[in-house]
């Protein structure tokens, strides 16, 4: 009687009839790798649909360069003419104006000395010219002179405006500076009896100086001298 059993092995067939009923081929699964751990503290690995981890710190990236304005609302040559010559005009209206604001001669005098530090060292290098020079020239203070020797004086610095020497030039003129200004230093301490007039510190012996100095540059043809250097003054400078 013949065995039942046969000596090879009988696949499953459960094995085989669950494959079929699913329709999937049994691929197997990867093989393992054999310096991997499979312990808990293994490094879990990333899932495919995992955020990835940001990248490390960078800088920013340089901002856009922004348009001021829009370059629709600039205006064209044509259309700015056009504005212009339709621009109402007004005509101008007609003052009857009349030139009043002058002040007395000894009220003005005060502007004349009213100074900054530099006008003032001007000043008193013109009268320590002039002091020196007339002493040399006559021995004596100004007001002791009589006129004469003042007008003669005077003839001699107008002269000496037309000196080759720059140095000597200058001290001419400085000279003729303190001379039409009143010799001041002697003049403007003067207060004559009865005088009233608060509203200037000048007095009346100095403005009547002044007058004399004047006249004195006027007598000896010293305006025009002094209008000449003047001239050649300003030609440097244009």
């Amino acid at each position: 009687m013949a065995s039942l059993w046969s000596s090879k092995p009988i696949e499953s067939v459960k094995d085989s009839a669950d494959v079929a009923d699913t329709g999937v081929a049994d691929v197997g699964l990867p093989a393992p790798n054999p310096g991997s751990t499979t312990g808990p503290s293994a490094r879990p690995q990333l899932a495919r649909n995992q955020p990835q981890p940001p990248p490390p710190n960078q800088p920013p990236p340089p901002p856009a360069p922004q348009q001021i304005g829009n370059p629709n609302d600039s205006l064209s040559l044509m259309q700015l003419r056009r504005i212009v010559t339709e621009f109402p005009k007004i005509d101008p209206t007609a003052y009857a104006f009349t030139y009043t604001d002058t002040a007395t001669l000894a009220e003005e005098i005060d502007e004349w000395f009213s100074y900054n530090e530099a006008e003032y060292r001007r000043l008193q290098r013109a009268k320590e010219t002039h002091s020196r020079r007339y002493k040399k020239f006559a021995k004596k203070e100004w007001l002791e002179s009589d006129d004469g020797e003042k007008r003669r004086f005077v003839e001699k610095e107008i002269k000496g405006l037309q000196a080759t020497d720059l140095r000597r030039r200058c001290k001419s003129l400085q000279t003729i500076l303190h001379v039409v200004l009143g010799v001041w230093n002697e003049t403007a301490g003067e207060v004559v009896q009865g005088e009233s007039d608060n509203r200037t510190k000048a007095t009346a012996s100095h403005l009547e100086h002044i007058k004399k100095g004047i006249l004195l540059v006027s007598e000896t043809e010293g305006i025009s001298s002094l209008y000449q250097v003047m001239q050649n003054a300003f030609k440097l400078l244009w």
